[in-house]
């Protein structure tokens, strides 16, 4: 682990939150939680903190953070802004195999497709307070999840069921008042009534065309703020589309390196830090083309596809016609399968993690039955999108052939220089695991985590934060 992640005393959550709290106050923050409140100061409700501010606070919020991770030693592993959402993840590292994090979302207001439905300001009226803590107020509440929901076409969850109804017949007017102008007076009356009755789950989302008589209502209703808020919708959308705010990770190595083991050892970290449904794991390629044996079967080419993965140097190599059209093909596939598979998800600002990737093409041909100069394929890797970090798990030659004894200790101490050149031309990250594979994990994601810090505080102070 690199000097600003070295493991610390455990964090106490409870602590943490009431200093934030505190420094909303002493520095005049306007906002209020908007759910998952019931916990608070004590603990995190939920994944993560839903904070409501007016859009002019966001300089004040952020520095609000900024603070907060200074005072405490806190590291922002991940920094988004868009034209509602301001979001941080805060890390600080407990243990070897331990971290602690605080994820905080600041919502400027209630949108759909960037036209405001609900503004800060409406949204601030009349808070709740809990343990002095501001919170929207119910109606509030309820409309923030709901509106979005339905207009959108998703159904709400039925977890919500139970508090709604409570909600919805405790303030019907006020419900009443915020969606009929919006879908109407009898479905609003009829929306009400299955919310009342705990049916708010079963409620139908709205079809195309009651959707597209709401957006228009909504901007009639803001006229010339309509096309500034759909303005800066739509570059928000264009800029992450051409900067997707993910992260794509590969973490490569010859077998026996412990490689598998540090991943098993990462995945939960990312998934802890970025949310289990918002991490991806592959091997080696996309496979939006099937295997090349495969296709060869598929044409009669082949009888049997050989299917031993446990020995990938168990076939010698094409010859040069044979190894010019694997590479191609496989080529051909991370580009298909980036645009296909990879990037839509780093556009949704998910994690992808691969167990290697074309660097082990590089490295290791042999195991992909390909014999060409390494110079041809340093060459191709820059005609495709690489993973931002691309990590290579280093052990000593004789520990990875005692481990595995596939391949003799010369090929695999010429294999450990092949993966070091790539690293000294920046093509990998070296990662040592000649100790416990908790080390190696710990060191990949601090690193990730480091960098994120630094793209943060860059940012922030651009904006002069």
């Amino acid at each position: 682990m690199t000097d600003s992640m070295q493991v610390a005393a455990p964090v106490a959550e409870g602590r943490i939150l009431k200093l934030m709290f505190s420094i909303f106050e002493a520095q005049g923050l306007q906002y209020a939680i908007l759910r998952n409140y019931e916990t608070l100061p004590e603990r995190v409700g939920a994944r993560d903190v839903d904070i409501l501010i007016p859009p002019e606070e966001i300089k004040k919020a952020s520095a609000a953070i900024m603070y907060l991770a200074e005072k405490q030693g806190l590291l922002v592993a991940h920094h988004y802004c868009d034209e509602r959402l301001l979001q941080f993840i805060l890390v600080h590292r407990t243990g070897l195999n331990q971290l602690f994090d605080l994820k905080i979302d600041f919502f400027t207001s209630n949108q759909i497709y960037g036209l405001e439905v609900m503004s800060a300001r409406e949204m601030l009226c009349n808070p709740l307070r809990h343990r002095g803590i501001p919170v929207v107020a119910e109606p509030v509440q309820l409309l923030d999840k709901f509106l979005f929901h339905v207009v959108v076409g998703h159904a709400l969850h039925p977890k919500y069921n139970a508090r709604f109804a409570r909600i919805a017949t405790q303030e019907s007017g006020i419900l009443f008042n915020a969606l009929a102008p919006l879908t109407g007076k009898a479905e609003a009356e009829g929306m009400i009534g299955a919310l009342s009755a705990g049916q708010g789950s079963d409620i139908p989302s709205l079809n195309f065309w009651q959707r597209m008589r709401v957006l228009g209502r909504l901007w009639r209703r803001q006229r010339a703020g309509g096309v500034l808020q759909m303005t800066r919708f739509l570059y928000e959308r264009l800029r992450n589309h051409l900067r997707p705010a993910g992260l794509f990770v590969s973490i490569s190595g010859p077998d026996g390196s412990g490689k598998t083991t540090v991943i098993e050892l990462v995945l939960p970290h990312l998934r802890q830090l970025y949310g289990s449904d918002n991490v991806a794991y592959y091997h080696f390629r996309p496979t939006v083309l099937p295997r090349i044996a495969e296709v060869a079967r598929a044409a009669k080419a082949l009888d049997q596809v050989d299917e031993d993965y446990a020995r990938p140097h168990r076939a010698e190599p094409s010859g040069i016609i044979g190894s010019a059209g694997r590479l191609s093909y496989y080529l051909l596939d991370y580009i298909l399968g980036y645009f296909r598979r990879v990037y839509p998800e780093l556009v949704d600002r998910k994690v992808i993690l691969f167990d290697r990737y074309y660097q082990d093409m590089i490295a290791d041909p042999g195991r992909s039955r390909i014999r060409m100069p390494t110079s041809i394929l340093r060459l191709a890797a820059r005609l495709l999108p690489l993973p931002r970090f691309s990590f290579f798990i280093r052990v000593d030659p004789e520990e990875v052939h005692r481990r595995k004894q596939e391949l003799s200790l010369d090929e695999i101490s010429e294999l450990n220089a092949r993966y070091d050149d790539l690293a000294t031309r920046g093509f990998l990250i070296p990662i040592d695991n000649d100790v416990a594979p908790e080390v190696a994990a710990a060191k990949i994601v601090d690193f990730i985590i480091e960098h994120g810090d630094r793209s943060a505080r860059r940012l922030l102070a651009r904006r002069g934060i």
